[in-house]
């Protein structure tokens, strides 16, 4: 594949947090653990916790701030600990919950359910989530979760929860949610389309069969009570690649090739601004050729020098340019400044 021209610009993103607005329900079945504490102690009737629903803005200093709920069928994992534990790598407990539907609005996320129970004690809780409706992070037996490209990651705490019921002889008790979850992803969608105008050669149908980013970090580890990742090691080498497969309904031969062509959200871990990565994007493209119909199915290619941050969000639009004499090895790719835009959390983590 020969290619002319490249053109590639940018603009600065906006800031993607993640709200996550849940009610979490314990139920009574199952063990109840206890924290450290006094063996000859009485810890009576195990408790059970209900949080009330949070809803806020995650601010940052440098970029907009957004909200979001999680959307209805994701599951998250709470790790329960003795309050102060430094030993997180061996939980008390854990346990999923299910986001569920409003009583007052089914369209929208109410509480979640899940089952766990604690006895009277002073806890810390972890959150994790990986935004999907099957799968939530696994902890390992040093208290980190390494995390992949593709996993929509994110994190909140409850430290010092001090477990006692609300009323005397109640077994329950109500807890606010004090923050929302922190994304540790870049979220990116990637939109491809041809020129409008000034087509040398005119397609006629224009279908993606995926797009495929190089030049990623394989993986990350994130720490319990970290706010951040892990450094890489100096000798961690970004040669892996994450493939956006799955389009929306314009992506049919049929469809106006003027048209985008839109990814579904993919995450990726974060990469620094002086890190290269090189798109693939392959396309089938059907032309004319005298009183012909003529069909090419090859890859064109862009690299590009950008940082993608946790939390942020980022489109990157391609625009197709046709050049030559009808001959599939004259169509050149452009790349067209990327834009932002804010994604909820419905697709994200979708199977």
């Amino acid at each position: 594949m020969k290619y002319k021209s490249l053109n590639l610009a940018s603009r600065f993103p906006v800031f993607s947090g993640l709200v996550l607005g849940i009610l979490l329900a314990g139920c009574s079945a199952g063990d109840a653990v206890l924290p450290d504490a006094d063996p000859d102690s009485e810890p009576g009737e195990p408790v059970t916790l209900t949080f009330d629903m949070y809803s806020a803005s995650v601010t940052r200093a440098d970029a907009a701030s957004t909200s979001e709920d999680m959307a209805i069928g994701k599951i998250f994992r709470i790790y329960a600990f003795s309050a102060g534990s430094t030993n997180l790598g061996t939980p008390l407990d854990s346990k999923n919950y299910t986001v569920q539907p409003s009583e007052a609005d089914a369209s929208k996320p109410g509480k979640a359910t899940g089952s766990l129970t604690l006895y009277r004690g002073t806890y810390d809780l972890y959150l994790v989530s990986y935004n999907s409706s099957t799968e939530v992070p696994e902890l390992d037996n040093s208290g980190a979760f390494t995390v992949s490209n593709g996993k929509d990651f994110m994190y909140t705490k409850l430290e010092g929860i001090v477990v006692q019921p609300d009323k005397t002889g109640d077994n329950t008790m109500l807890v606010s949610l004090p923050k929302p979850f922190t994304r540790m992803g870049a979220q990116v969608i990637t939109t491809v389309k041809a020129r409008n105008s000034m087509q040398p050669v005119t397609p006629t149908a224009l279908v993606v069969n995926y797009i495929k980013v190089s030049g990623l970090y394989g993986s990350f580890v994130y720490k319990l009570n970290n706010t951040s990742w892990e450094t890489p090691s100096a000798t961690t080498v970004a040669n892996a690649s994450y493939s956006f497969e799955k389009f929306d309904s314009n992506n049919t031969l049929e469809y106006d090739v003027t048209k985008e062509r839109t990814s579904d959200p993919g995450v990726l871990l974060p990469v620094g601004g002086t890190q290269k990565m090189k798109f693939d994007v392959n396309l089938t493209v059907k032309y004319k050729d005298g009183s012909q119909t003529k069909t090419s199915t090859d890859s064109y290619f862009a690299t590009i020098e950008k940082a993608l941050l946790p939390g942020m969000t980022y489109q990157f639009d391609f625009s197709l340019t046709f050049y030559g004499a009808i001959v599939p090895s004259d169509l050149t790719l452009a790349i067209r400044e990327w834009t932002t835009s804010n994604l909820t959390g419905e697709d994200l983590g979708k199977d």
